[in-house]
């Protein structure tokens, strides 16, 4: 059998309850699954068939050492997906503004250097933006995000000048629809459509992830957002095998939060048919190599 490394990380060496149903449905192929932990000394890299990224839920506290992996399971000729050069254009939320510059609706967003001297109710003040969500540029899992407004800015200033000390920084408009209609993840594998689900923050939060007492439920998108989706798809620098395109429907439309393509919760328990159908996708591009 060929072995396919599901390359987790150290605080989950053997995945989480979701990817391990990766496990059987790759065994179904003929492909041997074995988790590994990214940066683990003593695993032999390039011993595997091939690599597949999937719980690296610490890539972003220690980025420059997560891509110096990849470049180096690369430069050893280990196939890795999703593919090297997406891996590193996903890691940076400045991808988003390449997806604007090919016409994706995205959250209005501000884009701030490392270091630079903000005032931030300013900001606010200039974008017309009451409340507004500071993230790192850098970032999962909602880390580093926090909520502000016009009436508290000058009190979260000190916060901010710590944010921006630290990296790059993104501000946005506060996205009501999160809360109220709740945030969609379109998951594809292999390039198609797979399943949809809908998350909702818990009540009096605005933040969907699990950690914050979010929840998600399965459901199929309408059609015009699942469209908006696959236009998103069809803008990529490249081929993921697997893709989450998050977003929120305004007026009809898929406006664009995240694309998640490193280590996204592909929400494979949550559609009968989902491990299966990435087992297949990574079976394909196993028999080209």
């Amino acid at each position: 059998m060929k072995r396919i490394a599901l390359a987790t990380s150290a605080k989950l060496p053997t995945l989480n309850d979701d990817d391990r149903l990766l496990i059987p449905a790759l065994a179904e192929l003929g492909l041997a699954a074995v988790p590994a932990v990214w940066d683990a000394p003593d695993v032999c890299w390039d011993e595997c068939h091939a690599v597949l990224v999937r719980s690296c839920w610490d890539y972003h506290h220690r980025l420059e050492e997560f891509l110096a992996w990849v470049t180096r399971l690369e430069r050893a000729g280990v196939p890795l997906w999703n593919p090297p050069a997406v891996l590193r254009w996903n890691s940076h939320k400045g991808y988003l503004r390449d997806l604007a510059a090919r016409g994706v609706p995205i959250v209005p967003t501000r884009w701030l250097e490392r270091g630079a001297p903000v005032d931030l109710a300013g900001l606010l003040r200039d974008a017309a933006w009451q409340e507004a969500v500071v993230k790192p540029a850098v970032s999962a899992s909602a880390h580093g995000t926090w909520r502000t407004s016009l009436e508290t800015a000058s009190g979260d200033q000190r916060q901010f000048d710590d944010l921006l000390g630290a990296g790059d920084v993104m501000v946005q408009p506060f996205m009501s629809e999160v809360r109220d209609a709740g945030e969609w993840s379109l998951l594809f594998l292999g390039g198609r459509f797979s399943h949809a689900v809908l998350k909702r923050p818990a009540a009096g939060d605005y933040r969907v992830q699990w950690e914050f007492g979010g929840t998600a439920v399965t459901m199929a998108p309408p059609g015009t957002p699942l469209a908006d989706a696959e236009v998103v798809m069809a803008a990529l620098p490249g081929d993921p095998v697997y893709a989450r395109v998050d977003g929120v429907e305004r007026d009809g439309r898929l406006v664009l939060m995240e694309l998640e393509l490193i280590e996204p919760h592909l929400f494979l328990g949550w559609d009968a048919g989902a491990a299966a159908r990435l087992a297949r996708a990574v079976d394909a591009l196993v028999t080209r190599i």
